[in-house]
């Protein structure tokens, strides 16, 4: 008996720790944004020593948080429709046509002031369309804004001639929008993390943001507790293009040109950020902080690459490789936190 009893005691025991560690386990996994930080703190290690020492140069980072500003931006924006349940494809192609029309306006005359607003009102236009498109022609968005896509981007073409509009004269507008900060940080990295923490609260500390993780999570629930979800999607598209075209035109402000090409992919380069930010496909759980280190690390890997002598050719293979890992983490990673399988 004496001998039975210490055996169930041990298994108690064993069967308490187990449960123990399993429940630390959970909670760091919970922790998304954590992991994402060890990734990038393991981008930093292993291009410093791949590229000698150049990757954590004072005059490497300028370049990295310019290059994860412009398409951080974007990613934000993206990331909040994904949490509500929708995509937008359509980005890059707003991010360059709301870019160029500022441009062109700046050519013929007209100031930065003027151009940056008739930008961000195309960008805003733009969202607000796919938004009806996809919610009152119940048309799913990847499809809705694939359509939208072509035909921005077709549009762009015939408007510029497939050229580069490039402006010479500085303007108070762009110093503000892409210029020099201070130490070589330009002002578009201050504006991605405000961006950042206005949606960040929007998203976390408002009704309109429980709403977005409702509709995303189940869209029929949501309607069925009196969420509007119709307007939460319109809204979700409009904010998400017009923070499109803000990153087109802080990008137009940093190089003062801008092509079509220049947005070109930004729309997968956004998805694959949201996602290895641990923005889930299928909508109703994402974090913006997670996003923006997303879009760090893809700005990391991009600079490191080429300090390490690695073929630029292999960037978009290695975020392909990147999304598929992170997708498959994600899905294990939530199935152990349900205890699942």
């Amino acid at each position: 008996m004496n001998r039975d009893s210490t055996m169930k005691e041990h298994v108690a025991l064993f069967d308490h720790a187990d449960r123990g560690w399993k429940q630390t386990f959970q909670s760091i996994v919970r922790s998304r944004d954590s992991s994402i930080v060890l990734a990038a703190a393991i981008l930093v290690l292993l291009f410093s020593l791949t590229s000698g020492g150049q990757f954590l140069q004072g005059s490497t980072w300028p370049t990295i948080l310019s290059s994860t500003a412009e398409l951080g931006i974007v990613t934000i924006g993206v990331a909040l429709l994904m949490i509500g349940g929708d995509f937008d494809l359509s980005v890059g192609a707003n991010f360059s046509f709301s870019a160029l029309i500022m441009a062109t306006l700046m050519e013929h005359g007209e100031s930065g002031l003027v151009g940056m607003l008739v930008a961000l009102g195309i960008g805003l236009f733009i969202g607000f369309l796919n938004g009806i498109i996809t919610v009152f022609l119940a048309i799913p968005s990847f499809v809705a804004t694939l359509g939208t896509w072509l035909i921005w981007e077709g549009v762009t073409l015939v408007v510029t001639g497939g050229s580069t509009i490039t402006v010479f004269q500085r303007s108070v507008v762009l110093n503000l929008l892409g210029g020099v900060l201070v130490g070589g940080i330009r002002w578009e990295v201050l504006w991605w993390v405000v961006i950042g923490i206005v949606v960040s609260i929007v998203l976390y500390r408002t009704p309109f943001g429980n709403a977005v993780f409702a509709v995303g999570g189940r869209a029929q629930s949501a309607r069925e507790a009196g969420v509007p979800v119709r307007r939460i999607r319109v809204i979700s598209f409009t904010v998400c293009g017009l923070l499109a075209a803000v990153a087109g035109v802080v990008q137009f402000g940093h190089l003062q040109s801008m092509a079509s090409s220049y947005g070109e992919y930004y729309q997968l380069y956004a998805i694959a950020a949201a996602v290895v930010g641990g923005t889930v496909l299928t909508g109703g759980r994402g974090s913006i902080v997670g996003t923006m280190l997303g879009s760090l690390i893809l700005s990391m890997l991009d600079a490191g690459l080429i300090l390490s002598g690695v073929s630029t050719f292999w960037y978009q293979a290695v975020i392909g490789a990147i999304v598929i890992v992170a997708v498959a983490m994600h899905t294990r990673l939530s199935r152990l936190v349900r205890g699942g399988d």
